[in-house]
């Protein structure tokens, strides 16, 4: 399993790294995750800059922040120009897939709940119940069996971030709760089997843990809320 720590500024671009999970191999969502990461530090440098009065750039206080930010400006160019190229492969391509994922994975959610614990493959499991909805409601993306099965394949290790931000819209929770149902989702996912066997719906393995850590800033980057690094 993956960590991937969330700190303040980039909580709010949190719809960013769900989309960077679109990404269909781990090694691909962990390098689009680091992009969206560049994107967050590239939007909180323009917010400097238009901050009225003595330019930041000039407090002795900020010697290293200068410095950094000078170090990693062509990394930070070069991440947003492929960030966009991310961003164009989920919208041609990726995106009605994890839709069609996190919908089974809401599925297998509340049948965990329910205590009903369904298969995913089975005759009347939760494949087949999202492809009888994709085909009764004309969805695209989820009307083929093997579609769908590909979907949740390629996507189960990541779909509990976007199942916590529907579920946070839905009831109006905060923003700083979508990390935290994350995670519960995460766990529930990867610890309980479907009744009748022993292995769980999702190895843990394939997943990716978001965790909220607001500690990752140097000292002199506190006050300013840019990191010292990317984080994980």
């Amino acid at each position: 399993m993956q960590v991937v720590s969330i700190n303040e500024p980039e909580l709010t671009f949190i719809e960013l790294f769900r989309i960077a999970l679109s990404a269909e191999t781990l090694a691909a969502r962990l390098a689009a995750i680091r992009l969206v990461k560049h994107e967050v530090i590239a939007a909180r440098l323009q917010t400097l800059a238009r901050n009225p009065g003595p330019s930041w750039t000039r407090d002795p206080s900020n010697e290293d922040l200068v410095d950094w930010v000078a170090l990693t400006a062509a990394e930070r160019d070069e991440a947003i120009y492929e960030l966009s190229r991310v961003f164009r492969v989920y919208e041609e391509q990726n995106e009605r897939r994890l839709n069609v994922a996190e919908h089974a994975g809401k599925l297998l959610y509340l049948s965990i709940l329910d205590g009903k614990r369904e298969g995913v493959q089975t005759p009347a499991g939760i494949l087949y119940q999202v492809t009888a909805a994709g085909k009764a409601h004309g969805i695209r993306g989820a009307k083929d069996k093997d579609v769908v099965r590909k979907s949740w394949g390629t996507y189960r290790g990541i779909v509990h971030l976007g199942m916590a931000m529907d579920l946070c819209e839905d009831r109006k929770a905060p923003l700083e709760a979508v990390l935290t149902l994350a995670e519960k989702i995460r766990r529930l996912l990867s610890e309980t089997c479907p009744k009748g066997t022993q292995q769980p719906y999702v190895p843990c393995e394939e997943q990716i843990s978001f965790v909220y850590r607001s500690n990752i800033y140097g000292p002199r980057f506190q006050n300013r809320g840019l990191p010292y690094g990317l984080g994980d």
